[in-house]
């Protein structure tokens, strides 16, 4: 990799091009040298023959935007920077290798969770395994954020661990419940074989009179909270292909469609999450705002088909060219409803259906190129 003009000791030669970029980091050294200091930023820092550049150099490097460079980081331990002494964090050539690596596989359609095994395999870095003081001189490990882990040896609650909460009304014994879930794996695993079954217990134990509504409503409140928390932090992809998620009209039941919206975010969708009970008014001003690559309606029961399948017949009317995705427990009972509008049927995994809505726009993506 060509080094960079603005961290060549001594004048830079004529014709090298731009001048140092600069950074609002305000990196302070003391036993390195700094070029380009000035009461806005650094330029680049060097100790002996390596070369650390800031989050925002590496972003102008690569095109990967800050938030995306430190969600890699701590979601999935791409890479592990050196900080600095007041904790910024300082990314020399290797770390940038692994990074550019990682994008180029996640705009090839790869989730990142897998692109980030692949990336793993193919550039190790021992650095986090025994890291030593950074740029900065003398850190304390305390300073070196480690690589996300998960023990073997937790295990989650049991299926039945939100009822009991919801039956006692204890919101704190809920929060312990989805703690140690959520302590078990990834998001999208948890999701799909702890959180959504348990989910459907409280449900079950609400119809059969095992819960009062009152814990029910406690449960859902606080698993909206984790979702909407998971949902931002998933971050979004802006300047890619948006999709629409939401419920019809009437349509309530939130959490699923929640949860695929953000399996799809942590894709790298540009993912607008329209929410429940909206209006086919609203599903049509929408789609002619945002003019999004898909749309995805969510039918949790088959008593949401009937608004599902208006919602379905106006957009395509309006759109006869838009994609148009349908997913959830209700599409199974009445699908030729859905299908005289032309809308894809979505499986019934939300992992499964997040991945083949990003294959479809990549594929696409792919056929305009």
């Amino acid at each position: 990799m060509p080094s960079d003009p603005s961290c060549q000791d001594g004048p830079a030669p004529r014709g090298s091009g731009p001048p140092p970029s600069t950074s609002s980091d305000g990196v302070r050294r003391t036993t390195l040298r700094i070029q380009g200091l000035s009461r806005l930023g650094v330029g680049c820092v060097h100790e002996e023959d390596d070369v650390h550049r800031t989050v925002r150099q590496v972003s102008e490097m690569t095109g990967i935007a800050p938030d995306t460079l430190r969600a890699w980081e701590r979601r999935y331990g791409v890479v592990t920077p050196a900080r600095s002494e007041s904790r910024y964090r300082l990314y020399d050539e290797h770390d940038i290798e692994r990074l550019q690596l990682m994008a180029r596989l996640v705009s090839g359609g790869a989730p990142a969770s897998l692109a980030a095994q692949q990336v793993a395999a193919s550039l190790p870095d021992d650095r986090s395994e025994h890291a030593g003081p950074g740029p900065g001189g003398g850190a304390s490990s305390a300073e070196v954020e480690p690589r996300p882990t998960t023990s073997p040896a937790v295990t989650d609650p049991g299926l039945d661990a939100l009822v009991v909460a919801a039956r006692n009304l204890d919101r704190a014994e809920v929060d312990r419940v989805l703690d140690r879930a959520f302590s078990t794996g990834s998001f999208e695993s948890v999701a799909e074989q702890w959180l959504l079954p348990a989910l459907a217990e409280v449900g079950a134990a609400w119809s059969d009179g095992r819960i009062d509504v009152a814990g029910e409503h406690l449960v859902s409140g606080v698993v909206r909270g984790r979702l909407g928390s998971a949902y931002d932090a998933a971050g979004s992809a802006l300047g890619g292909p948006v999709v629409l998620v939401g419920l019809p009209p009437g349509s309530r039941h939130e959490l699923g469609s929640l949860t695929f919206a953000t399996c799809l975010r942590r894709l790298g969708g540009d993912v607008r999450w329209l929410g429940a009970d909206l209006p086919v008014d609203s599903w049509s001003h929408a789609v002619a705002r945002l003019r999004p690559a898909a749309v995805v309606i969510t039918v949790p029961t088959g008593a949401d088909l009937a608004a599902a399948s208006e919602v379905t017949g106006r957009l395509r009317g309006e759109h006869p060219a838009l994609p148009i995705f349908a997913g959830g427990g209700g599409t199974g009972h009445a699908a030729d409803a859905l299908r005289s509008s032309a809308v894809l049927d979505l499986p019934g995994s939300v992992t499964r259906a997040a991945r083949e809505v990003m294959v479809h726009l990549q594929d696409t993506l792919n056929a305009t190129r």
